[in-house]
């Protein structure tokens, strides 16, 4: 069953990141909301999903509300050292949390982590999501799922797929479709998802499970083919690649989503405050246009909704990484 109940879409940075601000409405201009300079932490690297989804949403809410809002990245430990600093933070407003759904897979992977993914957070809203795509290297020889599975049934272990780390979301892609697809693939975890995108337009993994922007943005140098993506229905940006059910696998359903929270204790009109003005943030035209633009889908609605998405993967999670036999660090 989809995670959400309309369709998701896949996502780049690049279009996000590039670019001006487009001229607000007339109107939308109000009084310095909360008065103070406002922190939205970003627990990954400058260009990485999140921190451009923090940049967008803070041009615009700070001049919505007339007020300077910071990023602020604190990478490490798989986002756990810049969560934990806000699961630390003051509840007052004045620092956010800006972050991914490894917020819930850091759970299943960590003995330890320093937040509790409820406990220490007061939901705000979900801002966007993407889809995955099945990407391979030319050099595989394959040109659809199905051909891909029965290579990999052919030679058990000996194909590789990269990711951006171990129980990344592109980690847990690969997991979940190996399961699913009843095949065995060695996986292959970089550092960053940019040394793996890299090495699978060489050649040197024969695939991935990435975000289908990215995705496409590979297979269009001619290199890569996209097989399929993840979801209930074709993705936009390339309509004529089936998804994974239709292809004949069925129950991938893998996505990234992004997130912002406040520390526990927060006060509910601070939080309603915030939920009130990202979701017209979200609906705002100009930044419709540039979501479209990279096919990713707007989550929005009220913090309860956040909080049953929350709720649900990180049992979601869990039992995909058990059943993987990925443990604890």
């Amino acid at each position: 069953m989809p995670p959400y109940s309309y369709t998701r879409r896949g996502f780049t940075r690049t279009a996000l990141a590039a670019g001006a601000v487009a001229a607000l409405p007339a109107g939308v201009h109000a009084q310095p909301f909360p008065g103070r300079t406002v922190t939205f932490i970003v627990p990954f690297s400058a260009g990485s999903g999140p921190d451009t989804i923090a940049r967008l949403m803070g041009q615009y809410l700070g001049a919505r509300w007339n007020q300077t809002i910071i990023v602020d990245n604190r990478t490490g430990a798989s986002g756990n050292i810049g969560t934990s600093a806000v699961a630390r933070a003051t509840p007052d407003g004045t620092t956010m949390l800006v972050t991914a759904n490894t917020l819930v897979m850091n759970m299943s992977l960590f003995k330890s982590v320093p937040y509790d993914p409820v406990k220490s957070f007061a939901p705000v809203v979900g801002l966007v999501y993407s889809v995955f795509a099945c990407a391979v290297h030319k050099s595989l020889g394959v040109n659809t799922l199905a051909e891909l599975v029965a290579l990999a049934k052919a030679k058990p272990g000996t194909l590789n797929f990269g990711s951006p780390g171990l129980g990344s979301p592109h980690h847990v892609a690969l997991e979940l479709f190996k399961q699913k697809a009843g095949v065995d693939i060695m996986h292959v975890p970089y550092r960053q998802l940019s040394g793996a995108m890299q090495d699978l337009a060489s050649g040197h993994i024969g695939g991935m499970f990435m975000p289908a922007t990215q995705a496409v943005a590979l297979a269009a140098a001619g290199d890569v083919k996209v097989l399929a993506f993840s979801g209930d229905q074709r993705s936009a940006i390339a309509p004529d690649v089936p998804t994974l059910t239709e292809a004949g696998v069925a129950g991938v359903d893998i996505d990234n989503w992004w997130a912002i929270l406040a520390p526990a204790g927060t006060p509910d009109e601070v939080v309603q405050r915030y939920n009130a003005d990202l979701n017209a943030v979200l609906a705002e035209p100009a930044v419709k246009a540039r979501l479209d633009a990279q096919a990713l889908q707007v989550i929005g609605g009220s913090p309860d909704r956040l909080k049953e998405i929350i709720a649900r993967d990180t049992s979601r999670w869990a039992q995909v990484l058990q059943a993987a036999g990925i443990k604890p660090e």
